[in-house]
């Protein structure tokens, strides 16, 4: 401790500095919720949507709707590690999938003010009968009043047990 220095009410009382910080976080916790609490569902629907295009555009090859899905500053993280920017991932994105019969399963989304994360599993056949199974994350960030897609990670699953 400081010479000198008076301690306070609060240091010398810890249940009066804890109520007040306790009182002070209830009406932090009040003047940020009713921003949000109208605004989530409207971003989750918003960014749920974009999720649909993503990979309607994947199936389609559609590069047109992929540069409006993705952020200047994209990058993508394949299921072998290797790392790719937004225009590798266009260039990729008009071969036409080796996929049929995908399904998503498991969508998970989560808003965080302008931030959200999506994360599902995706199933999935090759032409030769082999079953695929990945799992992708997408951080997806608000800028200008317009969400984007700046990130996105697949990492492959594994089979279900029998």
């Amino acid at each position: 401790m400081f010479s000198g220095v008076d301690p306070g009410p609060e240091r010398a009382n810890p249940a009066g500095m804890a109520r007040r910080a306790s009182a002070l976080l209830a009406l932090l916790a009040l003047a940020v919720a009713p921003a949000r609490a109208g605004s989530a569902p409207a971003d989750e629907a918003v960014i749920r949507q974009m999720n649909d295009d993503y990979v309607r555009a994947y199936l389609a090859c559609d590069v047109a709707r992929f540069r409006t899905l993705l952020a200047d500053d994209f990058t993508g993280v394949l299921a072998d590690g290797r790392v790719i920017d937004r225009a590798e991932f266009l260039r990729q994105a008009a071969v036409p999938p080796d996929a049929r019969g995908l399904r998503l399963r498991d969508v998970t989304i989560r808003v965080y003010g302008d931030t959200a994360l999506v994360g599902a599993l995706v199933a999935y056949r090759r032409a030769d009968g082999t079953g695929v199974r990945t799992r992708y994350t997408s951080l997806y960030v608000r800028r200008d009043s317009r969400w984007a897609i700046v990130w996105v990670q697949w990492t492959r699953a594994a089979a279900p047990p029998n």
